[in-house]
Formats: C-alpha cells, structure tokens, sequence
C-alpha cells in the first residue's frame, strides 16, 4: 500500500503524525509526506521520505496576507478571527494544491492521511477516488476553520467539480475520552517532538523541583507580541531556590538572555525526552505541548495565547490536570503563585497520572495499521 501524507510546513501540524507513519513502514507500506518545501529537512530528519508539495511558503505569507499580498488586520472578534485563521489555511492550499495533484498522479497513492487545516491532500484524494483521513492533532479542530477554508478555495473546488470541501473517509482520534467524547478511530498519542541527542545533564535525576517553560515554535518566532521575552521573564521568575527551570527555546534567542544558573536554556529539546524528569510544565497550551504532557503524566499551567489554546487549556482544567492563567493573568507573580499551587496540590499529579493510563490503554499505531489497510482496499 502507498500512503501520501499531507501537512502544513508546521510541527504541530506533523509531529502528530509521525507515529502512524512510522508503524506504516514498519508494516511494509511505502510512506510518502508531502509538504512545501522548506519543511522538507524536518520531514527527512524524522525518517521519513518527503516530496514537496509547493515552494518555501512562509507562515506570514499565507496567514497575515491575503491572495494578492495585502496585508490583513485580524478581527476582534474570537469567532471571526477563527473564521479568518480558516480562509488562511484554505489560502495555503490553494498554494499547495496543483503540488499535491502531481503527486497523486505521479506516484498513485491508495490512501491520503492529512492533519485537519491541510486542505489540498483532501481535495487530490477526492478528485482521484482515493480514500482519506484525516489525523487530529489533539482535540477536534475549530469548526470555523473549515467552511471559511470552502469559501476561500471557492474556485479551486469549482476547476475540481468539488461542491464542498470533502468529509473524510476515516477520521483517527488521538484525544482520550476524558478530554473529549470519541469521535472516530482511536488511537494511542505516541508523542514525538523532533530528533534530538539526549543530553548527558537529563539523565541525572534533579535534586529539587523541576519546571519546564515552553511557548511552543511558532509563538517566539511568529508572534505578535514579544514572547521570547515573555519566555525570559516567566523563566526567571519561577527560579525560586529548589527549583531548576528548563527553557525550551531556540539557542538564538536564548543567547541574547542574561538569566540565573538555576535556568537552563536546553536549545531544541524535544519535550518527551524532557518532561519525565518534571514536576510541572507551564506552557502556551499548543497541542503538542498539552498532548505530551496528557500522554507522560506531568501537570499542567496553561497561559493560552490565541486560537485553540484557550479550549486546550479549558479541557486540561476540566481533566484535573492543572489551571490556566488567561492573558491579562500572565504576569511573572501570578504565573510563580500558579505554579506553586499546582505544585502543592497532589491531586493534580494523580489526575495526570490518570490521563496518562487512560492514553497508554488505547489502540497504538500499529493497531490502527489493519484499519487503513481495509479502507484502502
């Protein structure tokens, strides 16, 4: 069977996916990823094969800018921004689109998986009588985003015959259901960060509390406001005596910090090698981030910043296993207060620990591997 794997060039959107694309392989299926071309070394670097789908795509382009390169102003309102985040990802694809219909016909997949805001992998599929699946990231993807991404990729649809962007054949659910009523095939969220070389300094257990700051790739880099220096401060601030902070941060932005030693910048370092040896991590509530900790068992602080963060950090305080500090809460104290409560609390540990046993006792990838194969034939 030949599988064609669509995504965004974006590791949030990705990194979900590599565990099922791995147990593909493992089956004996040829796996191909098809993203714009500046993603394509991360791809590789997950060992997976990659072909592109457009050329270098930058985020600001497609999101920030509309069809004609005029800058947008995001609306204030939180569904219409939602709304608008979906028109964005339907630009995308249309950028992608003429890619990824070459590649289905040159190379004939029997089956497309695509994450939920990559929009031409579908349409190709649909086009071509091929199945397709869509793979969650974490929760269900924002219900604006996809008929604001219809209306955007209007006359795409109209040169494929398509009257509607197409429903999936299968959807796979790596949600568990305590944070999300089931919602189509499960499966176990195996998490993966990225490649990386454990350093030696991890493998020594600390010798007092230890807390992970992260606002995920995209924030310090795409963000509006300034949070690599957010990240800073937040950092310092949680640095009480016992306690060790880890940054998860890029060293370009870290190598302008002057901070405390009991904060370590570690660079790239994925969170799955990270997180086991923490006592709490604070982070952006991103769903790479708010999954991996679901899946290790490590409490939660949330300070959501936009988009699906703010349902992330709902259903993680709903599951037990942290609280969340909205934006006009985020400052340094009241992240250090939060943080101490948390940390205080043993009922969030163990509510954690629950999730994690309610994740480890679903389907893993290679369960799901017979369900495609059925659907492909």
């Amino acid at each position: 069977m030949r599988v064609l794997v669509t995504t965004a060039a974006l590791h949030g959107h990705f990194f979900p996916m590599v565990p099922l694309s791995w147990a593909l392989r493992s089956a004996g299926h040829e796996v191909l990823v098809a993203a714009p071309e500046q993603f394509l070394t991360d791809v590789a670097a997950a060992g997976l094969p990659a072909a592109g789908s457009a050329g270098p795509i930058a985020f600001a382009d497609f999101m920030f800018h509309d069809r004609d390169g005029n800058r947008l102003t995001p609306p204030a309102d939180p569904v219409q921004r939602r709304a608008t985040s979906g028109r964005a990802w339907g630009r995308l694809a249309a950028r992608t689109l003429d890619g990824t219909l070459d590649l289905v016909r040159s190379w004939r997949p029997d089956l497309v998986i695509s994450e939920p805001t990559e929009y031409a992998g579908p349409m190709a599929a649909r086009s071509a009588g091929i199945p397709w699946v869509e793979h969650s990231w974490g929760l269900a993807a924002q219900p604006e985003y996809k008929p604001a991404a219809a209306d955007e990729l209007a006359p795409e649809r109209r040169r494929l015959g398509l009257a509607d962007l197409p429903e999936p054949d299968l959807l796979v659910d790596v949600a568990p259901p305590s944070v999300q009523p089931p919602t189509g095939q499960p499966m176990r969220y195996v998490p993966y960060n990225g490649p990386a070389t454990l350093p030696d300094w991890l493998r020594v257990p600390p010798t007092g509390q230890r807390i992970l700051v992260t606002l995920g790739s995209m924030l310090p880099t795409h963000g509006l406001l300034d949070f690599a220096g957010m990240l800073r401060d937040l950092a310092v601030a949680l640095a009480v005596p016992g306690t060790e902070v880890l940054v998860a941060v890029d060293d370009a932005v870290a190598a302008r910090w002057t901070v405390p030693p009991a904060v370590r910048a570690t660079g790239w370092l994925p969170l799955n090698l990270a997180l086991p040896t923490c006592d709490l991590v604070v982070h952006h509530s991103g769903p790479g981030s708010v999954f991996t900790a679901f899946a290790l068992g490590v409490p939660q602080l949330a300070l959501p910043q936009t988009a699906d963060q703010f349902e992330n950090a709902e259903r993680l305080v709903a599951a037990g296993v942290g609280r969340q500090l909205l934006p006009a809460e985020r400052d340094p104290a009241a992240v250090l207060a939060a943080a101490t409560a948390v940390l205080a609390e043993p009922l969030y540990r163990k509510h954690s620990d629950a999730v994690a046993e309610e994740i480890r006792t679903r389907p893993s990838p290679a369960d799901v591997v017979p369900v495609l194969e059925r659907l492909a034939r």
